[in-house]
């Protein structure tokens, strides 16, 4: 792997909020000063102007394949990225750019992952009570289950090893993902070490949101059940 950061931000008809994403993020980029790339990882078909906005902005606009979850994002993006240090980010402008240079200062500390955290000390977020309610208890519950040292397990803005998470099958669809590469990686090596750094979670700026209440409760009921399997051996 070649010293730098690869970005995926996976897009669902994102365009509007990356025509304002993108700039603040090759600002914070750039002044890191270390190669860096982004990778906007769009629906199969075009579904609006995404490709347009990332080729203003000097970004590559990657099309999904195998499907149009949002895992189908996460697994044609992670093959992708081509340095050292990968971070995942929404491209509905709820996660600021400036904390990247944040993980990347603490990953040099030789930390496994960085969560971008909310419920740590010094982070927040602006979703509403019954999102903020939903979110605490899905991650006490996955805590207590799997035995994972965080407090935010289902926050999606990380900066992962990407030799790490280019080791690993992948199976889940939904945004219950982000939880399914977590537990995979805890279980790559004895003592992962995991670091939470906190940010301020913002709403989205742009659109609607791709998660379906009802579809999103059923998926991680789905994927506890099927996450312990992994965790006993009995399944990959």
């Amino acid at each position: 792997m070649k010293n730098g950061i690869s970005v995926i931000i996976p897009s669902y008809q994102e365009a509007e909020n990356l025509k304002n994403i993108l700039p603040i993020l090759k600002e914070n980029l750039s002044a890191l000063s270390i190669p860096s790339e982004i990778l906007c990882i769009d629906t199969m078909e075009a579904m609006d102007n995404t490709e347009s906005v990332c080729k203003e902005q000097g970004a590559s606009c990657i099309r999904r394949s195998g499907g149009n979850s949002y895992g189908d994002a996460i697994r044609t993006g992670f093959p992708c990225a081509q340095y050292d240090y990968t971070v995942v980010m929404d491209g509905d402008g709820s996660h600021d750019p400036k904390y990247i240079k944040d993980f990347y200062e603490e990953m040099q500390k030789s930390h496994d992952l960085i969560i971008g955290s909310r419920y740590t000390k010094g982070g927040n977020t602006q979703n509403p009570f019954v999102l903020k309610a939903m979110s605490y208890i899905l991650n006490v519950t996955y805590r207590l289950l799997f035995g994972i040292k965080a407090k935010d397990i289902s926050d999606s803005y990380r900066m992962y090893r990407t030799e790490q998470i280019k080791s690993l099958s992948l199976t889940c669809s939904n945004f219950d993902i982000v939880e399914e590469i977590l537990i995979k990686l805890v279980m790559t090596k004895k003592d992962y070490d995991i670091k939470e750094v906190p940010i301020y979670f913002e709403e989205r700026k742009a659109g609607v949101s791709k998660r379906k209440l009802g579809k999103f409760i059923l998926s991680y009921i789905t994927t506890i059940k099927k996450l312990k399997k992994i965790q006993k051996g009995t399944i990959k």
